[in-house]
């Protein structure tokens, strides 16, 4: 904290450089002590927001009810529902059921459920925000694991990461290809509409993004098990705990109507979403669970983590701020202006690539809603000065920001895995580096083949 304030007066005692005002260099050294604290987390994230609405008032930068104004947005509706939404699925052991009707199908060869599992996370973190899929299916692996080790007797070090990388790179894949799948979306569609007055809807993103996650399935189960070869194959006997459990809780009519709520809420954000706001629907669908019983307000309280709400509603108010005050267009001319005449390169081509590898590089050394936060603003104003579409640059960071393979803080699925105990730093630096050459490269491919025939570049 102390070498974040020394950051602020440094950059504050100079005069501000060509082209960006006062209130703009004031912004800016708000950002520079903003990734520190975020990569050094001296205290939790929320406060570290609290810190970004203390600094702006402080400084001038805006009222108290102008900054107050920043931090709310359609946006902090909608995450706060997705998780709300998220609770009453995991009320009823939706993740756990839907897991075991594609081990029932695959069979209980390890290869096969590593497989399912990462299949089973991708395809839920779409709708559910990612951490929410890693904290209901990372208990069922733990629980798998303890059957397998006591029915075994044997070290299973590598099924172990094997299957808890499964759960936390299948869900990280998933939560690119929708708006709910992770507060990095929600940022970025914030900021599209903040910054560019342009909005995508929920339809079109998942149309654009999900061959992304389709793809990159089968290569986070060929890379995993490349990785972290596992000791033991047949996990019979663990799945017939599972069964054995899942049969004790059957499926009621609670059980329906919960999924009948999720799929009617899903509909009407396709159907609905750019008309009434995803954040509105989302809401609906969460007090609409309150209103059949199926939870309880003590559920939302135990089961929503609020300080990731927080969190998302500090990157729109930063977002908002870096634009108003000129910084991110300040920002993002320096980065054209290095690209095309220090490092002498034009064309579509190497701003993609700016774009997506400064995303992926911030989204490692801090959240992935925080990365958006920071670097989204600056790639939407590069739109500015290229020809390339807000939207696509909307898309293309969000989904770079996702590629977070490489360390324990770059997602939240990672430090829910990590916490089992099972995992070590090492491990992800290991399965990440080959993760992130993957990701890269299908990225690659669906930018210049699908992105290209749906008019997107």
């Amino acid at each position: 904290m102390f070498l974040a304030l020394a950051v602020v007066l440094i950059i504050l005692s100079f005069d501000p450089p060509a082209g960006l005002t006062r209130a703009g260099q004031t912004s800016l050294a708000l950002l520079a002590a903003v990734i520190i604290l975020f990569i050094s987390e001296p205290i939790p994230l929320p406060g570290i927001i609290f810190f970004i609405a203390i600094y702006q008032v402080s400084f001038g930068l805006g009222t108290p009810n102008q900054v107050a104004k920043s931090f709310m947005h359609d946006a902090v509706f909608f995450i706060m529902g997705a998780l709300m939404i998220g609770v009453a699925l995991n009320n009823q052991a939706i993740g756990k059921r839907l897991i075991l009707i594609l081990i029932n199908k695959v069979g209980n060869n390890a290869k096969k459920i590593s497989l399912a599992i990462i299949t089973t996370a991708a395809l839920l973190a779409g709708f559910i925000a990612d951490h929410v899929v890693a904290a209901v299916l990372t208990p069922m692996v733990i629980s798998l694991l303890k059957t397998t080790r006591e029915q075994t007797d044997k070290r299973i070090a590598n099924l172990s990461k094997y299957l808890l990388f499964s759960v936390a790179y299948g869900a990280t894949i998933g939560g690119l290809y929708a708006p709910s799948g992770g507060g990095r979306n929600i940022v970025m569609i914030g900021l599209l509409d903040e910054i560019a007055n342009q909005q995508i809807s929920f339809g079109r993103w998942i149309i654009l993004s999900l061959p992304i996650t389709l793809l990159m399935i089968p290569i986070t189960s060929f890379i995993l098990n490349f990785v972290f070869r596992p000791e033991v194959m047949d996990l019979s006997l663990a799945v017939t705990g599972l069964r054995e459990e899942l049969e004790e809780r059957e499926v009621t009519g609670e059980t329906w109507l919960t999924l009948v709520i999720f799929v009617i809420t899903v509909v009407l954000w396709i159907t609905a979403g750019s008309l009434l706001g995803l954040g509105i629907l989302a809401l609906l669908g969460a007090t609409l669970y309150l209103v059949f019983g199926l939870v309880d307000w003590e559920d939302y309280q135990r089961g929503v983590n609020w300080g990731v709400i927080v969190i998302y509603m500090g990157a729109l108010s930063m977002g908002s701020l870096l634009n108003r005050t000129g910084a991110a267009g300040w920002i993002a001319n320096s980065v054209m202006t290095f690209i095309r005449e220090g490092l002498n390169i034009s064309g579509m081509g190497p701003i993609t690539a700016a774009i997506s590898a400064l995303s992926a590089a911030m989204t490692n050394l801090m959240s992935a809603a925080a990365a958006a936060s920071v670097v989204g603003p600056i790639t939407l104003k590069l739109t500015e000065y290229s020809t390339l579409d807000p939207v696509f640059v909307t898309l293309l960071t969000a989904v770079s920001t996702s590629f977070g393979f490489l360390l324990v803080i770059a997602t939240p699925p990672n430090a829910i895995i990590y916490s089992s105990g099972h995992i070590k730093a090492k491990d992800f630096i290991k399965a990440g580096v080959l993760m992130t050459m993957a990701a890269f490269g299908i990225l690659s491919l669906v930018v210049a083949f699908w992105w290209n025939l749906l008019g997107l570049i």
